[in-house]
């Protein structure tokens, strides 16, 4: 981040839209997805562009409340009959996500959601995952290990076509919080980048009690494909201690 209002820009690549304790392996089995393709748009603007696009008010407030900036987007909101953007931004004290709307007189507003947590519980691992450019086993493109029976943790199956990219580690951790009584109240991702390199990809999950988000890029070295890509990434979990909005 370099100052208020204005965030490390993304370069100019196309996009598809939009020191910590460590964590523990999850003990009951998370299911593992099959991947989707993780197709890209060169013909839409890029995060940073979406992100100028917004209020300068706005964009204070989601700075402010985030902390210390961990990873963010903005891309323009489908839902939106203006096209307007939405951002997600990812600090060390929040979850924030701001949406377009109209108020009762009709004025475009933004409504802003958050997931707050106190930065001393947040806890990561990092996942280094470097497959050789052999042909995909079933586990690596997502395939459940033999165990318990898998638990659905609420996510769609665009989340779970997404997910599914990912190495099986990163799955599971990314859904331990969820197996049990709690399940996913917001899932959305991000990635930006070409089709052998994505610089900057984030997919979270939130709920009622905890956060968990994966943060890094995805290499697609020469001789492999998309089931052996590289990944690193930096597994984020939080409790959370306030919810405001959805």
């Amino acid at each position: 981040m370099t100052g208020p209002g204005s965030l490390v820009p993304a370069g100019s690549e196309p996009s598809r839209r939009s020191e910590a304790k460590r964590l523990a392996r999850p003990s009951a089995a998370a299911p593992l997805h099959q991947a989707a393709a993780m197709d890209l748009e060169s013909d839409i603007l890029l995060r940073q562009e979406c992100w100028e696009l917004m209020g300068k008010g706005i964009r204070e407030r989601l700075l402010q409340k985030a902390g210390n900036i961990i990873e963010w987007w903005a891309s323009v909101d489908p839902s939106s009959s203006d096209d307007r953007p939405a951002a997600t931004v990812f600090g060390d004290r929040a979850l924030c996500i701001a949406e377009p709307r109209v108020n009762t007189d009709h004025r475009p507003v933004y409504g802003l959601s958050s997931y707050e947590f106190d930065p001393r519980a947040l806890r990561t691992v990092n996942i280094d995952h470097r497959p050789p450019p052999a042909p995909a086993t079933p586990r690596d493109i997502g395939k459940a290990t033999a165990g318990p029976p898998a638990t659905d943790v609420g996510l769609t199956s665009s989340d779970q076509g997404i997910l599914g990219n990912l190495p099986p580690r990163a799955q599971e951790l990314l859904q331990a919080p969820f197996l049990s009584d709690q399940k996913a109240i917001r899932c959305s991702w991000h990635y930006e980048g070409n089709e052998h390199h994505l610089s900057m990809f984030m997919f979270y999950i939130a709920g009622a009690r905890d956060v968990t988000a994966a943060c890094g890029s995805k290499t697609i070295p020469v001789g492999h494909s998309d089931t052996t890509a590289h990944w690193s990434l930096r597994i984020y979990r939080a409790p959370v201690v306030r919810r405001v909005g959805k």
